[in-house]
Protein backbone atom coordinates (compact mmCIF):
# COMPACT_ATOMS: atom_id res chain seq x y z
CA UNK A 1 0.00 0.00 0.00
CA UNK A 2 1.31 3.45 -0.92
CA UNK A 3 1.65 5.74 2.09
CA UNK A 4 0.48 9.32 1.62
CA UNK A 5 2.88 10.68 4.24
CA UNK A 6 6.02 8.56 3.80
CA UNK A 7 9.35 10.19 2.90
CA UNK A 8 8.16 13.76 2.60
CA UNK A 9 11.43 15.66 2.23
CA UNK A 10 10.22 19.17 1.41
CA UNK A 11 8.69 19.76 4.85
CA UNK A 12 7.37 23.36 4.88
CA UNK A 13 4.49 23.63 7.35
CA UNK A 14 3.74 27.24 6.38
CA UNK A 15 4.32 29.06 3.12
CA UNK A 16 5.56 32.65 3.35
CA UNK A 17 2.31 34.46 2.52
CA UNK A 18 1.38 38.07 3.24
CA UNK A 19 -2.19 38.04 4.55
CA UNK A 20 -2.50 41.80 5.09
CA UNK A 21 -5.51 43.26 3.23
CA UNK A 22 -6.34 39.65 2.39
CA UNK A 23 -9.94 40.17 1.29
CA UNK A 24 -9.16 43.30 -0.71
CA UNK A 25 -6.22 41.69 -2.50
CA UNK A 26 -8.27 38.59 -3.34
CA UNK A 27 -11.01 40.71 -4.90
CA UNK A 28 -8.42 42.68 -6.90
CA UNK A 29 -6.79 39.43 -8.03
CA UNK A 30 -10.03 38.00 -9.40
CA UNK A 31 -11.12 41.26 -11.06
CA UNK A 32 -7.71 41.70 -12.68
CA UNK A 33 -7.62 38.05 -13.85
CA UNK A 34 -11.05 38.40 -15.49
CA UNK A 35 -10.20 41.79 -17.01
CA UNK A 36 -6.90 40.64 -18.50
CA UNK A 37 -8.55 37.50 -19.89
CA UNK A 38 -11.32 39.52 -21.58
CA UNK A 39 -8.88 42.10 -22.99
CA UNK A 40 -6.55 39.40 -24.34
CA UNK A 41 -9.38 37.50 -26.04
CA UNK A 42 -10.73 40.70 -27.61
CA UNK A 43 -7.26 41.46 -28.99
CA UNK A 44 -6.95 37.86 -30.21
CA UNK A 45 -10.24 38.15 -32.12
CA UNK A 46 -9.10 41.44 -33.66
CA UNK A 47 -5.72 40.03 -34.69
CA UNK A 48 -7.42 36.97 -36.22
CA UNK A 49 -9.33 39.29 -38.54
CA UNK A 50 -6.04 40.84 -39.68
CA UNK A 51 -3.59 37.91 -39.66
CA UNK A 52 -4.27 34.22 -40.26
CA UNK A 53 -1.23 32.82 -38.48
CA UNK A 54 -1.20 29.77 -36.17
CA UNK A 55 1.76 30.93 -34.06
CA UNK A 56 0.34 34.43 -33.50
CA UNK A 57 -2.98 32.92 -32.50
CA UNK A 58 -1.23 30.44 -30.17
CA UNK A 59 0.69 33.31 -28.55
CA UNK A 60 -2.54 35.08 -27.58
CA UNK A 61 -4.15 31.80 -26.47
CA UNK A 62 -1.25 31.08 -24.10
CA UNK A 63 -1.18 34.71 -22.93
CA UNK A 64 -4.90 34.52 -22.08
CA UNK A 65 -4.39 31.34 -20.06
CA UNK A 66 -1.50 32.95 -18.16
CA UNK A 67 -3.54 35.94 -16.92
CA UNK A 68 -4.17 34.56 -13.37
CA UNK A 69 -0.43 34.18 -12.83
CA UNK A 70 0.24 37.60 -14.37
CA UNK A 71 -2.34 39.11 -12.01
CA UNK A 72 -0.78 37.35 -9.00
CA UNK A 73 2.70 38.56 -10.00
CA UNK A 74 1.47 42.15 -10.30
CA UNK A 75 -0.27 42.16 -6.92
CA UNK A 76 2.56 40.31 -5.16
CA UNK A 77 5.11 42.66 -6.68
CA UNK A 78 3.21 45.78 -5.65
CA UNK A 79 2.65 44.54 -2.10
CA UNK A 80 5.93 42.75 -1.36
CA UNK A 81 8.34 43.49 -4.18
CA UNK A 82 10.64 40.85 -5.63
CA UNK A 83 10.41 38.71 -2.48
CA UNK A 84 6.64 38.53 -2.85
CA UNK A 85 7.03 37.24 -6.42
CA UNK A 86 9.55 34.64 -5.25
CA UNK A 87 7.15 33.54 -2.51
CA UNK A 88 4.39 33.18 -5.12
CA UNK A 89 6.40 30.57 -7.03
CA UNK A 90 7.82 28.83 -3.94
CA UNK A 91 5.42 25.92 -4.38
CA UNK A 92 7.26 24.86 -7.54
CA UNK A 93 10.27 23.98 -5.37
CA UNK A 94 8.18 21.49 -3.37
CA UNK A 95 8.42 18.32 -5.42
CA UNK A 96 9.98 15.77 -3.06
CA UNK A 97 6.70 14.49 -1.68
CA UNK A 98 5.37 10.99 -1.17
CA UNK A 99 4.85 9.01 -4.38
CA UNK A 100 1.24 8.61 -3.25
CA UNK A 101 0.50 12.14 -4.45
CA UNK A 102 2.05 11.58 -7.87
CA UNK A 103 -0.02 8.39 -8.14
CA UNK A 104 -3.15 10.31 -7.05
CA UNK A 105 -2.63 12.69 -9.97
CA UNK A 106 -1.79 9.96 -12.47
CA UNK A 107 -4.96 8.13 -11.41
CA UNK A 108 -6.87 10.69 -13.48
CA UNK A 109 -5.28 8.99 -16.52
CA UNK A 110 -4.88 5.42 -15.25
CA UNK A 111 -8.53 4.83 -14.28
CA UNK A 112 -10.05 5.95 -17.63
CA UNK A 113 -7.37 4.02 -19.54
CA UNK A 114 -8.26 0.82 -17.63
CA UNK A 115 -11.94 1.44 -18.32
CA UNK A 116 -11.21 2.02 -22.02
CA UNK A 117 -9.14 -1.18 -22.16
CA UNK A 118 -11.96 -3.32 -20.73
CA UNK A 119 -14.48 -1.54 -22.95
CA UNK A 120 -12.48 -2.49 -26.05
CA UNK A 121 -11.71 -6.03 -24.79
CA UNK A 122 -15.42 -6.71 -24.37
CA UNK A 123 -16.21 -5.68 -27.93
CA UNK A 124 -16.91 -1.99 -27.55
CA UNK A 125 -16.40 0.19 -30.62
CA UNK A 126 -14.26 3.34 -30.56
CA UNK A 127 -13.29 5.79 -33.31
CA UNK A 128 -9.53 5.39 -32.79
CA UNK A 129 -6.89 8.01 -33.60
CA UNK A 130 -6.78 9.88 -36.89
CA UNK A 131 -4.62 8.12 -39.51
CA UNK A 132 -2.23 11.07 -39.76
CA UNK A 133 -1.79 11.47 -35.98
CA UNK A 134 1.88 10.61 -35.37
CA UNK A 135 3.92 10.15 -32.20
CA UNK A 136 5.70 13.44 -32.95
CA UNK A 137 2.35 15.26 -33.07
CA UNK A 138 1.29 13.52 -29.86
CA UNK A 139 4.43 14.70 -28.02
CA UNK A 140 3.97 18.24 -29.37
CA UNK A 141 0.35 18.21 -28.20
CA UNK A 142 1.48 17.07 -24.73
CA UNK A 143 3.82 20.05 -24.46
CA UNK A 144 1.14 22.46 -25.66
CA UNK A 145 -1.31 20.91 -23.17
CA UNK A 146 1.17 21.52 -20.35
CA UNK A 147 1.66 25.23 -21.13
CA UNK A 148 -1.97 25.80 -22.15
CA UNK A 149 -3.33 25.75 -18.62
CA UNK A 150 -1.62 23.64 -15.95
CA UNK A 151 1.82 25.25 -15.90
CA UNK A 152 0.60 28.76 -16.74
CA UNK A 153 -2.39 29.02 -14.40
CA UNK A 154 -1.47 27.30 -11.16
CA UNK A 155 0.77 29.98 -9.63
CA UNK A 156 -2.29 32.23 -9.82
CA UNK A 157 -5.14 29.94 -8.78
CA UNK A 158 -3.33 27.76 -6.27
CA UNK A 159 -0.16 29.74 -5.55
CA UNK A 160 -2.01 32.99 -4.81
CA UNK A 161 -5.78 32.56 -4.44
CA UNK A 162 -6.20 29.17 -2.75
CA UNK A 163 -4.18 29.71 0.46
CA UNK A 164 -5.79 33.12 0.94
CA UNK A 165 -9.28 31.70 0.48
CA UNK A 166 -8.49 28.90 2.92
CA UNK A 167 -7.31 31.40 5.49
CA UNK A 168 -10.96 32.51 5.66
CA UNK A 169 -13.04 29.48 4.66
CA UNK A 170 -12.95 25.69 4.90
CA UNK A 171 -11.02 23.75 2.28
CA UNK A 172 -14.20 22.52 0.58
CA UNK A 173 -15.85 25.95 0.54
CA UNK A 174 -12.66 27.54 -0.77
CA UNK A 175 -12.43 24.91 -3.50
CA UNK A 176 -16.02 25.46 -4.61
CA UNK A 177 -15.62 29.26 -4.65
CA UNK A 178 -12.40 28.99 -6.62
CA UNK A 179 -13.83 26.33 -8.94
CA UNK A 180 -16.83 28.53 -9.83
CA UNK A 181 -14.74 31.64 -10.43
CA UNK A 182 -12.14 29.61 -12.32
CA UNK A 183 -14.91 28.19 -14.52
CA UNK A 184 -16.47 31.55 -15.34
CA UNK A 185 -13.01 32.98 -16.05
CA UNK A 186 -12.91 30.54 -19.02
CA UNK A 187 -16.09 31.97 -20.59
CA UNK A 188 -14.33 34.40 -23.00
CA UNK A 189 -12.44 31.42 -24.48
CA UNK A 190 -15.76 30.14 -25.87
CA UNK A 191 -15.53 33.02 -28.37
CA UNK A 192 -12.29 31.73 -29.88
CA UNK A 193 -12.35 27.93 -29.55
CA UNK A 194 -14.70 24.94 -29.34
CA UNK A 195 -15.14 23.80 -25.75
CA UNK A 196 -17.32 21.53 -23.62
CA UNK A 197 -20.89 22.70 -22.92
CA UNK A 198 -20.48 25.18 -20.07
CA UNK A 199 -22.80 23.37 -17.63
CA UNK A 200 -20.56 20.29 -17.90
CA UNK A 201 -17.38 22.35 -17.80
CA UNK A 202 -18.30 24.28 -14.63
CA UNK A 203 -19.16 21.04 -12.81
CA UNK A 204 -15.83 19.47 -13.79
CA UNK A 205 -14.00 22.64 -12.78
CA UNK A 206 -15.46 22.51 -9.27
CA UNK A 207 -14.62 18.81 -8.91
CA UNK A 208 -11.06 19.36 -10.14
CA UNK A 209 -10.70 22.36 -7.82
CA UNK A 210 -11.61 20.16 -4.83
CA UNK A 211 -9.13 17.46 -5.81
CA UNK A 212 -6.29 19.91 -6.44
CA UNK A 213 -6.92 21.47 -3.01
CA UNK A 214 -6.68 17.98 -1.52
CA UNK A 215 -3.30 17.46 -3.16
CA UNK A 216 -2.08 20.97 -2.33
CA UNK A 217 -2.99 20.77 1.37
CA UNK A 218 -1.33 17.41 1.85
CA UNK A 219 1.96 18.27 0.11
CA UNK A 220 2.77 21.49 1.96
CA UNK A 221 1.46 23.65 -0.89
CA UNK A 222 3.24 21.91 -3.78
CA UNK A 223 2.46 23.59 -7.09
CA UNK A 224 4.18 20.67 -8.83
CA UNK A 225 1.39 18.40 -7.59
CA UNK A 226 -1.23 21.03 -8.51
CA UNK A 227 0.15 21.18 -12.07
CA UNK A 228 0.24 17.38 -12.27
CA UNK A 229 -3.41 17.03 -11.17
CA UNK A 230 -4.46 19.75 -13.63
CA UNK A 231 -2.44 18.29 -16.51
CA UNK A 232 -3.63 14.70 -16.00
CA UNK A 233 -7.25 15.85 -15.78
CA UNK A 234 -6.91 17.82 -19.04
CA UNK A 235 -5.11 14.89 -20.69
CA UNK A 236 -8.09 12.61 -20.22
CA UNK A 237 -10.55 15.00 -21.84
CA UNK A 238 -8.24 15.85 -24.71
CA UNK A 239 -6.93 12.39 -25.59
CA UNK A 240 -8.99 9.46 -24.24
CA UNK A 241 -12.11 10.34 -26.20
CA UNK A 242 -10.50 13.01 -28.36
CA UNK A 243 -7.28 12.65 -30.29
CA UNK A 244 -6.59 9.01 -29.42
CA UNK A 245 -10.24 8.02 -29.82
CA UNK A 246 -10.18 5.22 -27.22
CA UNK A 247 -13.81 5.75 -26.19
CA UNK A 248 -16.93 7.16 -27.88
CA UNK A 249 -17.66 10.66 -26.60
CA UNK A 250 -20.90 9.83 -24.77
CA UNK A 251 -19.42 6.71 -23.18
CA UNK A 252 -16.47 8.82 -22.03
CA UNK A 253 -18.75 11.44 -20.45
CA UNK A 254 -20.82 8.77 -18.69
CA UNK A 255 -17.89 6.71 -17.40
CA UNK A 256 -15.73 9.74 -16.65
CA UNK A 257 -18.49 11.45 -14.70
CA UNK A 258 -19.05 8.36 -12.55
CA UNK A 259 -15.33 7.77 -11.93
CA UNK A 260 -14.51 11.38 -11.01
CA UNK A 261 -17.65 11.56 -8.86
CA UNK A 262 -16.61 8.48 -6.89
CA UNK A 263 -13.07 9.88 -6.55
CA UNK A 264 -14.12 13.24 -5.11
CA UNK A 265 -16.75 11.72 -2.77
CA UNK A 266 -14.17 9.33 -1.29
CA UNK A 267 -11.73 12.21 -0.79
CA UNK A 268 -14.30 14.43 0.95
CA UNK A 269 -15.59 11.66 3.21
CA UNK A 270 -12.19 10.26 4.21
CA UNK A 271 -10.25 13.52 4.53
CA UNK A 272 -13.10 15.75 5.69
CA UNK A 273 -14.49 18.94 4.13
CA UNK A 274 -12.88 21.27 6.66
CA UNK A 275 -9.27 20.71 5.63
CA UNK A 276 -9.41 17.99 2.93
CA UNK A 277 -6.56 16.59 4.95
CA UNK A 278 -6.04 14.47 8.03
CA UNK A 279 -3.26 16.81 9.14
CA UNK A 280 -3.80 19.23 12.00
CA UNK A 281 -4.47 22.86 11.18
CA UNK A 282 -0.95 23.77 12.33
CA UNK A 283 0.56 21.44 9.72
CA UNK A 284 -1.25 22.94 6.75
CA UNK A 285 0.73 25.23 4.39
CA UNK A 286 -1.38 28.34 5.11
CA UNK A 287 -2.43 30.28 8.21
CA UNK A 288 -6.01 30.52 9.44
CA UNK A 289 -7.14 34.09 10.08
CA UNK A 290 -9.61 35.20 12.72
CA UNK A 291 -12.52 36.75 10.82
Amino acid sequence: MISENKNIINERPKLNINYSNNKKNLIIFFILSFALMIITVIIQIGVRNLIDNYFVDMFFAILAITTPTISAVIISGINDGLQGIKNLFAGFRIWKVSFFWYFAGLLFIIAPLIFALFYLLFGGEAPGPATNYTIALFLLDLFISLISGPLNEEAGWRGYALPRLQSRFSALTSSVILGILWGFWHLPLYLVEVRLPFYIFIFLNIVLSILITWGYNNTNGSLVIAVLFHFCFNFVGTYIAGKLGLLPTMMFYLAGGILIGIYVIIVIIYYGPKRLSRKSEEDLPFKKLDI
